[in-house]
């Protein structure tokens, strides 16, 4: 009985794991901004010197592709500030 117990328990561990694993803000940005689908994560890092100013870019973006993440303010702030330090 112990044994099965704690076979459970791992395995309910096990399984439960990945979905702690998070992933930064900023990692969401680096699918598309890779130079070749949009500008590379380093060409953003020295065209914008502050989080706010990379904010106010992907605002002022029209790119269809950047309306879903221009909706999530607080993500575009946390991806900005982990962008730009």
């Amino acid at each position: 009985m112990k044994k099965n117990l704690l076979a459970l328990t791992i395995l309910a561990l096990v399984g439960l794991l990945p979905s702690l694993a998070v992933a930064g803000a900023a990692d969401t940005c680096k699918g598309c901004h890779n130079g070749s689908v949009a500008p590379a994560v380093d060409a953003l890092k020295t065209k914008f010197k502050t989080a706010d100013a990379l904010v106010a870019g992907a605002k002022s973006s029209t790119n269809p592709m950047m309306k879903s993440i221009q909706a999530d303010e607080a993500k575009l702030k946390a991806a900005a500030a982990e962008i730009v330090k």
